[in-house]
């Protein structure tokens, strides 16, 4: 969720992307819901196969980066 937040609130295009490739790295073997947490030396390592919260949190950070730097995901 850290990350997600990171992303909502960061003004580089470098690290957003970073951020949206992170979260899709370590949510790929989850059908698509994104961690509550994760270990940080190893993403299969994690709190949740998917928390509410984060995934919601996650479509916020789309749907936000959609309209402000739609170039960054389309």
């Amino acid at each position: 969720m850290a990350l997600i937040i990171q992303g909502l609130t960061s003004q580089s295009d470098d690290e957003i992307k970073a951020v949206l490739h992170v979260v899709k790295t370590v949510s790929y073997n989850t059908n698509g819901f994104i961690h509550e947490s994760f270990w940080k030396d190893d993403y299969t390592s994690y709190t949740r196969p998917w928390f509410a919260w984060a995934n919601s949190l996650f479509g916020e950070l789309i749907l936000t980066v959609a309209q402000e730097r739609p170039y960054l995901i389309f």
